[in-house]
């Protein structure tokens, strides 16, 4: 009886080191990338190339102690190029970025994202980020973007109406999934495919004139894709883009002398259209106004 219950305590230690190995094996394998790679997937090696993706999802607006609400579906692409700066120490990630909202419930002047433009810069010596592998040749790469800084409506009175809050409080999270063959290939410039998963949570919006009235948060999920060029977006947004900001169809050729544009920005320097009630947005247009940063 004894070499009995020996065996078989053998074979349940056995198979519980089997199930232990089956579900490490099945979490995913953290990686860091460097930067080439995580340029490969954002955009390009090649400051040449400019890199289109495009997204569409919904957004819930959240209001203190009350049922979630879906306000309106958005439709969205931006298009960004990465640029070395002279003393090669940065690259410049300079886009454009818009976004339609469309179905929208509520009934006030709909003041559409023309974020123009949307630069960051990243360390050329000292950057890294964490991915994960999800499978042998899948990788998950998630990109969370904190925000914390002064309202720019808040300190008029009049725009403080449609923004109530001293700091803009916000957040936007990515996950972009591609293969792992790809974004460590040294052969190319960028990846051929990638795919996105994008999350923000941010205050109410201003042009929907609830700030003052309610306590609440927007919830923006959205998913995306990279594509090859702008006759992949979506049609509607494709048609704004050519008959009303065809500048959009190129991103920046060279880092642009301005502070990054927001809806926040956006929405102070064309108030007074949005109060006419029968301005069309987003604003159009066509020629780049904003000059290069000369070093």
């Amino acid at each position: 009886m004894d070499w009995r219950k020996s065996f078989f305590s053998i074979i349940i230690i056995f198979l519980l080191l089997l199930y232990f190995a089956h579900v490490i094996c099945s979490y995913p394998n953290e990686r860091v990338f460097n930067l080439a790679e995580f340029l490969r997937l954002r955009c390009s090696l090649n400051p040449n190339e400019q890199v289109i993706t495009t997204w569409e999802g919904s957004a819930y607006l959240h209001l203190y102690q009350m049922p979630v609400n879906h306000v309106f579906d958005i439709i969205g692409m931006n298009i960004a190029r990465c640029l070395n700066d002279s003393k090669n120490q940065e690259i410049i990630l300079t886009t454009r970025e818009t976004q339609l909202y469309v179905d929208v419930i509520i009934n006030v002047s709909v003041m559409h994202v023309a974020n123009d433009p949307v630069q960051s810069t990243l360390s050329t010596s000292e950057f890294s980020i964490n991915g994960y592998l999800s499978s042998e040749n899948q990788i998950i790469l998630p990109t969370d973007i904190n925000l914390f800084y002064s309202n720019p409506l808040f300190q008029n009175e009049t725009l403080r109406y449609y923004s109530k809050e001293k700091f803009y409080q916000a957040g936007e999270y990515f996950k972009f999934f591609t293969t792992l063959n790809q974004i460590t290939d040294e052969n190319l410039t960028q990846v051929n495919q990638m795919d996105l998963s994008r999350t923000r949570v941010s205050p109410i919006l201003p042009w929907m004139n609830m700030s003052t009235q309610y306590n609440g948060t927007l919830v923006f999920s959205a998913q995306g894709t990279k594509v090859s060029s702008l006759t992949q977006i979506d049609q509607i947004l494709l048609d704004e883009i050519i008959n009303r900001i065809p500048i959009y169809q190129n991103a920046p050729t060279c880092q642009l002398n301005a502070s990054s544009e927001t809806s926040w920005t956006y929405f102070k320097k064309y108030f007074s259209q949005y109060l006419s009630n029968t301005q069309e947005f987003p604003i159009p247009k066509s020629k780049e106004d904003i000059p290069c940063v000369h070093d």
